[in-house]
């Protein structure tokens, strides 16, 4: 039996129909990473219906909550008084990460004191890095690289949010969820089956400014522990 994998929003890329078509019709399943997910992929190929299935992301819980336990590195300052958010995501489009340091001068401008870490790696990082310095946001923004082990970051961080133009099922996301941390998503396409926006975390605006301010109301109203006073292996996923 072959099984292939669809792990992105196919509301929200152009593909060749026709040539994509002769690779999926050679599997004998097709695994979906949530129901939206296969709903927008059957709305390209629904010849293709008889062979999805959905298979939400399973994790490991006490494997991450173990390694989230691990050494932070030098390259954050956790002393500075800052709040911190955190993103993970490839140098790509769709990840959105050009945006972070509109929304993180918005926020500063709303008298938010707060810093940004992003991790991550791609083939290249230069349009994140003009976005920054653009903005003025190089004592914010700070791009870390790929981790090998991000959950230290993860656990380290107050609030982790996801600025995404469209995501499959965003596992950075569950991971965490997790780990206790409060999330903020962006309405891309699927947020809705990604959480249930007040209770599991929250969706705001895809724009840089709407997205900005609807975080600062968050945090107005929501008093969040801080990574640093809070056991996260305590909390549920």
């Amino acid at each position: 039996m072959k099984c292939a994998w669809v792990h992105t929003d196919y509301s929200a890329i152009d593909v060749c129909q026709a040539l994509e078509a002769q690779v999926w019709k050679r599997y004998d399943t097709i695994v979906c990473v949530s129901e939206m997910s296969r709903v927008n992929f059957l709305k390209v190929f629904p010849q293709l219906e008889p062979k999805t299935v959905v298979i939400e992301n399973r994790l490991p819980l006490r494997y991450i909550r173990t390694l989230s336990d691990s050494q932070i590195g030098a390259d954050v300052d956790m002393a500075n008084g800052r709040i911190k958010f955190l993103t993970i995501g490839r140098y790509c489009a769709a990840k959105r990460l050009d945006a972070i340091p509109v929304i993180c001068q918005r926020l500063i401008e709303m008298g938010i004191d707060l810093e940004w870490w992003i991790i991550g790696h791609g083939a290249t990082d230069q349009y994140i890095r003009d976005a920054i310095e653009a903005y003025g946001m190089e004592a914010r923004v700070k791009l870390l690289g790929k981790k090998e082990n991000p959950y230290p970051y993860i656990k380290a961080c107050d609030w982790y949010v996801q600025p995404s133009l469209y995501e499959g099922r965003s596992v950075t996301v569950q991971e965490a969820q997790a780990l206790g941390r409060p999330v903020i998503i962006t309405d891309f396409p699927t947020a809705k089956s990604q959480l249930s926006d007040g209770h599991e975390g929250w969706i705001v605006p895809m724009a840089p400014r709407q997205c900005a301010e609807a975080i600062a109301q968050i945090l107005a109203q929501y008093r969040i522990p801080t990574a640093e006073s809070i056991d996260s292996r305590q909390c549920q996923p």
